[in-house]
């Protein structure tokens, strides 16, 4: 019977039983789903019908498909990234990593660690309102918890306030980038976020390990010193999936 105007299609209906389902554990210690021609015959519905409800679950982390053995809820726990309490002085001023919030005990690795100074782009001159082609040090990364890649974080600090510091190198030491501005005379006092949600390009899907069409968020940061100067940027590209956004704000 073909869907009314305004109905809701019948694989988010399917996709919002199974995650209410997951919710109230009912699948139990084995978190295993039933096949997925059990649920044809459950719902009722054809098998690209139910693929695609699976799909909308394992998108938002909450599934996960086992080669020969079908569908598990996903055993993976959401990385909670508390911006306020990531960018606290208190954590970074202290030379202690912001993953640290994050990630707890869990094992974290960056890989494809590149450092190079670069001529700025136009974009990224802007941001760092520097004359295009000025020259900035670009530190592009990704990022991997528990064997999963999760983000790609590229960011851009100018030349003139990098240079001679450990931000050159691939081990840029306690706290980071931040650390090694303000020991420099330059540390943020003032940071500024921007996000959006969209679907991954097919070089991030390659990138971060994808199902063609995942979400992923696009979060731009600015670091700013106490006179106004922006002293990085940093892009990052999260797989929406792997990751909780918290803001908590003073009353």
């Amino acid at each position: 019977m073909p869907r009314k105007p305004g109905e809701p299609h019948k694989y988010r209906e399917i996709a919002d039983d199974l995650r209410r389902r997951i919710s109230a554990d009912e699948f139990g210690e084995k978190r295993k789903l039933p096949s997925e021609r059990d649920l044809r015959a459950n719902y009722d519905v054809s098998q690209m019908t139910v693929r695609q409800a699976l799909g909308v679950l394992r998108d938002e982390g909450l599934i996960e498909s086992r080669v020969g053995s079908g569908w598990y809820v996903a055993e993976w726990r959401p990385i909670v990234r508390n911006a306020l309490k990531r960018l606290s002085t208190s954590q970074w001023g202290e030379g202690r990593s912001m993953w640290d919030v994050d990630i707890d005990d869990r094992q974290l690795e960056a890989r494809d660690v590149q450092i190079e100074l670069v001529d700025a782009p136009a974009d990224v001159a802007r941001a760092l309102d520097l004359e295009e082609g000025e020259s900035v040090w670009r530190r592009n990364r990704r990022y991997v918890v528990e064997g999963e890649v999760v983000m790609r974080a590229t960011s851009y600090i100018p030349d003139d306030l990098a240079r001679g510091t450990r931000i050159t190198q691939i081990d840029s030491g306690p706290g980071g980038t931040y650390a090694r501005l303000r020991e420099a005379g330059h540390g943020p006092v003032q940071f500024r976020e921007q996000l959006r949600c969209r679907l991954a390009t097919p070089a991030e899907v390659d990138d971060l390990h994808l199902a063609a069409g995942a979400p992923v968020v696009e979060q731009h940061r600015s670091a700013m010193r106490a006179d106004g100067r922006v002293v990085e940027i940093n892009r990052m590209i999260l797989d929406a999936s792997r990751f909780l956004l918290v803001y908590d704000f003073p009353a």
